[in-house]
């Protein structure tokens, strides 16, 4: 680590003014933000966030570290709520619609044009946020002039809402149906007693619409989502792009990444959906790689981060066998998973070409391949509604737990290809490509790629999914991944028409396959360089934290009398609110459940109690419900003061 990568001291105290006020094209409605100011600073460059999370809830506590991170190092940081949440004034838009774009221009235009700014403004964001930065940027307001976006996405739909085409399940209509729920009803947590925050709670309460209603009436393949969508081909600005290989928009940061016209740098590491410097494992220093993109682009500052390779990725995998800087068999290599250095994203890679055999293997396919036969099988998929629980929580929206399972048993109720022991590692980066040919219209396909130990194990590596797929060669490109498989693991290619609970479990089919074949982007070691991330040091002494108690829950069981499976996953967390005014409890349980045989009994259940202490004296509990079942949602919402209730609806789509 050089000393550009150590953590910058902090330089100013931070001074937050609350509830600054953002006009808008319509006189009646304003913008609210709060503002993180560096003390002693002349004017400087300001760093925007918008979010439908809160300011003054969940969305400002997570964020609260970050915003007073860069204030204390010369970065004013305004984060803003969304038109028609939190404390901001008007009628809340549907979930990522365009026009969102709308309060991030004018965030970044009142930014500019404040006394204590000096005109350049940037903009980032983790997840929403992210989606915002480059929403915003590619209308290009002028004063914007770099983005950081964090575990971002592109198109709402395929990203999220109904992954890769198919009706989501646990995550976009159970968890993220239910915690912007709990945020719509939760009272104001700042100004909580003025009249303008009680009538604007009271507003939400009595008029907006759970996004739950909005997600489950659109379906997959609606217009709807078209317009939703961003494009990261009109992004100008310089964009550094922060993926997750485990997160659920991994595949939607790589493309933003992929498609973005202007100065760009990807940092893709092996985290789910949590900020690289918050990652349980592989953490790194995102604060101090930030600050060095905004001293870049913002300053001006000669940071030398243009003379760095464009893309800085974690190679994937078990360790090798040596543990001696070798890969174990004698060739020359790293032994095991670690960070690397590429020029570009994907890097340079040979195809290895492989072919599924009708034994179940998996070997080299032939230069001239006799034509696909209808009556010669290959194999046959016949879809399980509960596979795909032990793939982990890597398309659902968990913080720091729920990295994928070993895969035996969902392998072995799918169709497995299975390859030959390795004779030397072979690394794997970019997008692996599994091309099927089935006798007559395929049904929903899952492809998946693993590595078999020699304990018989199965790693996930990645997956992808085509769904209603059309007759002929169905193209199934898996998401963008880095991984080593060393000497002696196993290649395998897993074929199944369902990925419970990423998505909804749908009707029985069977497909039989006539054909298989892998493309593999294998590339070689001397590729690239090694690279050495700043990983985060410790919180100074007497560092404050909002947070007072987190307990994550996720448990996968087994239904063995129906052979159904209930993945159920939950959180007790606690924490001030970001004034320090007001203690919020919040305890919440999602469970989706699917059986092989009724896949039309599938449902989803999700609880949420939210327990705000005011420092004032009142306690304020806010409980929500979601139920989803296959042609039906609903949601319920309930707020009590004090033990009165004062608001009870439920809404149905």
């Amino acid at each position: 680590m050089t000393d550009s990568d150590r953590e910058p001291p902090a330089r100013h105290g931070v001074r937050v003014v609350r509830d600054v006020r953002i006009p808008t094209d319509d006189p009646a409605v304003t913008l609210a933000g709060d503002l993180f100011l560096p003390e002693g600073a002349g004017p400087v460059p300001a760093l925007v966030s918008v979010l439908p999370y809160r300011k003054d809830g969940l969305g400002g506590i997570g964020g609260w570290a970050s915003y007073h991170w860069f204030a204390q190092r010369g970065y004013a940081s305004l984060l803003v709520d969304f038109r028609g949440t939190g404390s901001s004034d008007g009628e809340p838009r549907p979930p990522f619609d365009p026009a969102e774009a709308d309060d991030g221009v004018r965030a970044v235009e009142w930014a500019a044009a404040q006394p204590w700014c000096d005109g350049a403004v940037g903009m980032w964001g983790v997840s929403y946020g992210a989606v915002m930065s480059l929403r915003t940027a590619a209308r290009r307001p002028p004063a914007l002039r770099a983005i950081i976006p964090v575990l971002g996405m592109i198109d709402p739909e395929y990203d999220f809402v109904h992954p890769h085409g198919a009706r989501g399940c646990l995550g976009s209509l159970g968890m993220w149906g239910l915690s912007t729920l709990l945020s719509q009803l939760l009272p104001p947590l700042h100004g909580h007693d003025t009249v303008a925050e009680q009538r604007r709670w009271r507003r939400r309460l009595e008029h907006a619409e759970p996004y739950l209603l909005d997600l489950h009436r659109h379906g997959p393949g609606d217009p709807v989502w078209r317009e939703r969508a961003v494009d990261p081909a009109a992004v100008e600005v310089p964009a550094f792009c922060v993926a997750g290989w485990r997160d659920l928009f991994c595949d939607g940061s790589v493309r933003a990444f992929e498609q973005l016209s202007g100065p760009k740098k990807l940092l893709a590491g092996p985290w789910m959906h949590t900020p690289p410097h918050e990652s349980p494992f592989e953490p790194v220093d995102f604060h101090t790689l930030a600050l060095r993109w905004w001293d870049r682009w913002l300053r001006g500052v000669d940071t030398a981060t243009g003379d760095e390779p464009a893309a800085t990725v974690f190679v994937q995998g078990p360790p090798g066998r040596a543990g001696n800087g070798t890969t174990g068999d004698g060739a020359t290599g790293p032994a095991g998973p670690g960070w690397r250095a590429y020029e570009s994203w994907p890097p340079p890679a040979k195809e290895l070409a492989l072919a599924g055999t009708a034994d179940g293997g998996l070997g080299p396919a032939a230069d001239d391949p006799p034509d696909a036969d209808a009556g010669q099988v290959v194999g046959t998929v016949r879809a399980d509604p509960t596979v795909g629980a032990l793939s982990g929580l890597w398309g659902i929206p968990t913080t720091g737990f729920g990295l994928p399972l070993d895969q035996h048993d969902d392998d072995m109720r799918a169709l497995a290809f299975t390859g030959d022991p390795l004779a030397a590692p072979v690394l794997v980066a970019g997008r692996p490509v599994v091309t099927v040919e089935a006798a007559g219209t395929p049904g929903d396909l899952v492809v998946k790629l693993t590595d078999v130990d020699p304990d018989g194990r199965s790693n996930l590596i990645t997956a992808g999914r085509v769904s209603t797929p059309p007759p002929g060669p169905v193209r199934v490109v898996l998401v963008p991944t880095a991984y080593r498989l060393p000497a002696g693991h196993r290649l395998r290619v897993v074929v199944a028409g369902t990925d419970f609970p990423r998505h909804w479990p749908g009707a029985p089919t069977e497909t039989r396959l006539t054909r298989l074949s892998l493309a593999l982007p294998v590339v070689s070691e001397t590729e690239g360089t090694p690279a050495t991330p700043p990983v985060p040091g410790p919180p100074p002494a007497g560092a404050a934290s909002l947070h007072l108690r987190g307990t994550p829950r996720w448990d996968v069981t087994r239904d063995l009398i129906r052979d159904g499976v209930t993945v159920t996953l939950g959180e007790d967390v606690a924490a001030y609110a970001p004034q320090r005014e007001h203690v919020l409890e919040v305890d919440t349980t999602v469970a989706a459940t699917a059986q092989r045989h009724h896949p039309a009994a599938a449902h989803l259940r999700a609880t949420s109690t939210a327990t705000a202490r005011m420092s004032t004296g009142e306690t304020v509990v806010v409980e929500v419900g979601v139920h989803v079942t296959a042609d039906s949602a609903a949601a319920t919402g309930r707020v009590t003061v004090d033990g009165v209730e004062s608001f009870a609806r439920r809404w149905t789509a």
